[in-house]
């Protein structure tokens, strides 16, 4: 790479040669997050109609179709264009470590940190960690996206994000423990159940179970397999407000962690499952050994944040 020109040349199979910049890179990259050509364009400060000449110049020198552009369907990356945007997010990546080398050399702590995180820790734990970040490391910048839990997972393998909250289970990742959150059953305050001190899964058997799809319903069904028992689901629910309402209703019970509770409405109590049950929260990226400073920081800072909160 020519540090004058931010050029880099980038050889494959035969005598061509491909010459492609920084900027070329990071806009294919940026168009992927946006969805879009114009608000690529407008974050790179960069018109419209260049935008369309660089891809297709990008398009051309590669000899492939990377993006794909339908007025019904919109804009989608072709199988191939999938496939290169995990190799650019990875020299984009490696040119910011060059970046935090050369400024750390300075007494300087600069960087980038994209966080992927589920809605429960979007809430409950990122304010808190990105305004220790901005308080500690101004230098550091920080990007954040929510979404499920498999979201998550598949950012993070597509190189999509830096850094995850997840909930196992988490095998392709490298993981850093957070927290155990303890698992609780709601219902509604008439509910013969709630007249226990606590819930066992045997107590839950034929009752009907609203289950959560950000992660729970594997643990859930764990749970009950070990008692050799099949959890009677009537219905499956992306956020825990859907929940809570249908419990209003008396339309069956939940099982939660109490991280995932803000509040709770008229009617809905809660019972802690027995024996003590806990789902555990991770810290996950792909490769530790490859992590960038900035998201090392960030690592750093949300174990200590935590760390405080658990003594």
């Amino acid at each position: 790479m020519d540090s004058n020109t931010n050029e880099m040349h980038i050889n494959y199979i035969g005598d061509n040669k491909i010459d492609m910049n920084k900027s070329q890179i990071e806009l294919i990259v940026r168009i992927s997050e946006t969805g879009s050509f114009t608000k690529a364009g407008e974050e790179l400060h960069m018109t419209q109609p260049a935008v369309s000449r660089t891809v297709a110049t990008i398009e051309s020198q590669l000899g492939t179709k990377l993006i794909k552009r339908d007025k019904k369907n919109g804009l989608s990356f072709t199988d191939v264009g999938e496939r290169i945007l995990i190799t650019f997010r990875t020299i984009l990546s490696e040119l910011q470590k060059v970046d935090e080398l050369i400024v750390a050399e300075q007494g300087l702590e600069i960087g980038k940190v994209h966080i992927g995180a589920y809605r429960t820790a979007c809430t409950r734990f990122i304010p808190k960690i990105i305004r220790t970040m901005e308080s500690q490391y101004p230098g550091i910048e920080i990007k954040l996206s929510e979404g499920s839990v498999n979201q998550v997972k598949e950012w993070l393998r597509s190189k999509c994000i830096d850094v995850g909250i997840i909930i196992p289970p988490d095998e392709d990742f490298d993981t850093v423990p957070l927290i155990k959150d303890q698992l609780i059953v709601l219902m509604h305050s008439s509910h013969p159940l709630s007249q226990k001190e606590t819930i066992s899964i045997p107590d839950l058997q034929g009752e009907d179970i609203l289950i959560g799809k950000c992660g729970y319903e594997v643990q859930i069904h764990a749970l009950f397999n070990e008692y050799n028992l099949t959890p009677k689901v009537r219905f499956e629910m992306d956020y825990i407000e859907t929940g809570l309402s249908m419990i209003q209703e008396g339309l069956g019970i939940t099982i939660t962690t109490k991280q995932n509770i803000w509040w709770l409405p008229d009617q809905v109590v809660f019972r802690e499952l027995k024996p003590d049950t806990f789902r555990d929260i991770n810290i996950s990226v792909l490769d530790m050994k490859d992590i960038s400073k900035a998201t090392g920081a960030f690592i750093q800072t949300t174990l200590a944040l935590f760390a405080q909160e658990d003594a």
